[in-house]
């Protein structure tokens, strides 16, 4: 069982031991959540060392030694070595610091969900470990569901921010929240009202194309 959490990982720093093809995807989905790489391993194929020769990655040629984990916020094992990726885990548990071990969900205490980014919205996918092929593919078939949803995600955040700065109860601030939900997604050609005034975006709500059936 996991807990789906949403870390903000922007200068995490992150371990990742393993210089192949498995470790490259792991490093490329840290880099683009924003953390700080360090990878140990004796060798490192070419994708990985040009990341090293970009300045975007450290890299410590060696094998792993205990003691390594530590000061960490997340470890990544992708070594292809089951003894080595155990004790990996095995460090990492033991100082609390949460570690993936690549295809082997009991040494995890995270999982990598497949990963859907139009910022400021995130979808992430997962099948607890168990078949991870199918989580890209369903991150895959919700992509196009998703596509332009962002935009509706700001503007969803403008509108919060307006109605906690007029609105004091919980209660009555979410049966606003659900009266912008249930209006619908914006067309394109729809702009938000540039105001600050509550009632100026509740008759925009109101007034949304489609809305009450209209074209």
């Amino acid at each position: 069982m996991y807990l789906p959490l949403y870390f903000n990982t922007e200068f995490m720093d992150c371990l990742v031991f393993g210089g192949g093809s498995i470790a490259f995807h792991k490093i490329q989905a840290l880099l683009e959540a924003g953390c700080k790489v360090v990878v140990i391993s004796p060798t490192i194929s070419p994708d990985v060392a040009r990341l090293v020769d970009e300045g975007r990655i450290a890299y410590l040629r060696r094998e792993y030694q205990y003691g390594d984990c530590m000061g960490n916020q997340l470890v990544i094992a992708a070594t292809a070595d089951p003894v080595v990726d155990k004790q990996i885990s095995d460090e990492a548990r033991a100082l609390g610091i949460p570690v993936n071990v690549v295809d082997v969900p009991r040494l995890c205490s995270v999982i990598f969900p497949a990963v859907e980014r139009d910022e400021p919205l995130v979808v992430a996918v997962s099948t607890g470990g168990i078949a991870p092929f199918m989580a890209a593919e369903l991150r895959n078939k919700l992509r196009s569901v998703v596509a332009g949803w962002s935009r509706w995600v700001c503007i969803a955040g403008h509108f919060r921010e307006i109605v906690k700065q007029n609105v004091d109860k919980l209660s009555e601030r979410n049966i606003l929240y659900k009266k912008f939900v249930s209006a619908g997604e914006p067309p394109y050609d729809y702009q938000p009202p540039d105001s600050d005034d509550l009632d100026v975006w509740l008759n925009w709500l109101d007034s949304m194309p489609g809305r009450n059936g209209d074209d």
